[in-house]
């Protein structure tokens, strides 16, 4: 029985690929994957069927979700009468099975797609690479984008390197003078088109986003570890009980004794999100004294100055830090955002009204910025053009 109901899965997607699926077949596989869920039973066959198939180097990432989209966003699908629960499970769901099942279909869909004509684009733009600029407490700074591997310099007692794997790293090698302990500040910042990952004095992991910046002590101190951020990053913090870590932003602080945390802090998002993967934290608005504290899995959304803890979707908060896009019904204007961070890029929308409009899928962070493009508009909903290093969504 189970047999047959893999073989029935496959058809199905290999006939609506190839377009000659019936209006009952279309309801059949709709109905299938919603009722489905995340069924283990069904992602174990299909990965066995993928492994039996013959070619399936023409199968990437990105053609996966251009095939979901087209399916979401076909007229059968907006029609029926079958609701799926969310977008989140549906999306996961389907996207492990195209990405396991659909040697064949792929082929058929993506023959098709090429005759029609997806985008394609004449100045494509690559995307970000860790890049960041090291502003040391004399205001001199390095590039550590050009700067290879080895010591980069000494400030009163400690060792700044850059290691193999091109992360920075501070290591005390002497006593800091007094007089000079409290004014010893560097500056990291990563630009448009970058990232970086750092460790700080007290052994402290840090991940920065594109359009981020991170201000931090040579050598910790005194009753509390305090960094200052603007834009976005994802902590691993040391345990210290004796010593809390906070992460001051222009909105909010947040403090934790050790912990692994994500900050949204972009002064252009309309809120300011804290995402607890583990451990505890506390967050309190720059403009109150009452805070709020986080249990794993929780995200807090300061907006207008008031503060709501929420479920938290983790994948979708770190999916950066991971080198992915994932967007879980997000609108065009927050995913524009996130493309303009990350391939420095200016957007222009042709009409404002496609801000609005939402979009589910998931692709490498690590591929050019045309093959992002190419699944948004393989749903027919919007349509882009690049000059230069100007994008412009259109309608």
């Amino acid at each position: 029985m189970a047999d047959n109901r893999y073989e029935r899965i496959t058809y199905l997607f290999r006939v609506f690929a190839d377009g000659s699926i019936s209006r009952k077949e279309y309801e059949e596989l709709t109905v299938i994957l919603n009722v489905a869920g995340n069924d283990d039973e069904i992602f174990t066959a299909m990965n066995g069927i993928w492994n039996d198939a013959v070619d399936t180097d023409y199968h990437t990432e990105a053609d996966r979700d251009i095939f979901y989209q087209r399916l979401i966003n076909s007229k059968e699908f907006k029609e029926k009468s079958v609701k799926l629960r969310s977008i989140k499970p549906w999306y996961r769901y389907a996207a492990a099975v195209l990405l396991i099942a659909l040697s064949a279909a792929a082929y058929l869909f993506f023959q098709s797609q090429n005759q029609q004509g997806v985008f394609t684009a004449k100045n494509d733009i690559a995307p970000g690479k860790n890049k960041a600029i090291l502003t040391l407490a004399n205001g001199s700074k390095i590039s550590l984008t050009d700067a290879k591997a080895g010591k980069i310099t000494n400030q009163y007692g400690v060792t700044i390197l850059k290691n193999a794997s091109g992360q920075l790293e501070y290591k005390a090698t002497g006593d800091i003078p007094g007089d000079k302990e409290a004014a010893l500040y560097n500056n990291l910042e990563v630009p448009y088109g970058g990232q970086y990952q750092l460790s700080l004095p007290d052994g402290t992991r840090v991940w920065l986003n594109a359009g981020s910046s991170l201000k931090y002590p040579v050598k910790f101190s005194g009753q509390e570890r305090q960094v200052t951020l603007t834009g976005e990053a994802y902590f691993e913090v040391a345990k210290n009980k004796t010593m809390p870590f906070k992460v001051k932003t222009a909105k909010q602080v947040v403090e934790v004794l050790g912990t692994h945390f994500n900050i949204n802090a972009y002064s252009e998002e309309p809120t300011v999100k804290t995402t607890l993967l583990e451990g505890s934290v506390k967050v309190t608005p720059a403009t109150s004294l009452a805070f709020m504290m986080l249990k794993p899995g929780e995200q807090s959304v300061l907006e207008n100055n008031k503060l709501e803890v929420k479920e938290a979707d983790t994948e979708e908060a770190i999916a950066w830090k991971n080198g992915l896009f994932l967007f879980n019904s997000q609108t065009l204007g927050e995913i524009m955002r996130q493309v303009a961070r990350w391939y420095d890029l200016q957007i222009v929308f042709d009409d404002a009204e496609l801000k609005s409009q939402r979009f589910g899928g998931s692709i490498s962070r690590f591929k050019n910025v045309s093959q992002l493009l190419q699944v948004l508009e393989s749903t027919g909903s919007v349509h882009f053009k690049i000059e230069g290093r100007r994008l412009t969504a259109m309608k």
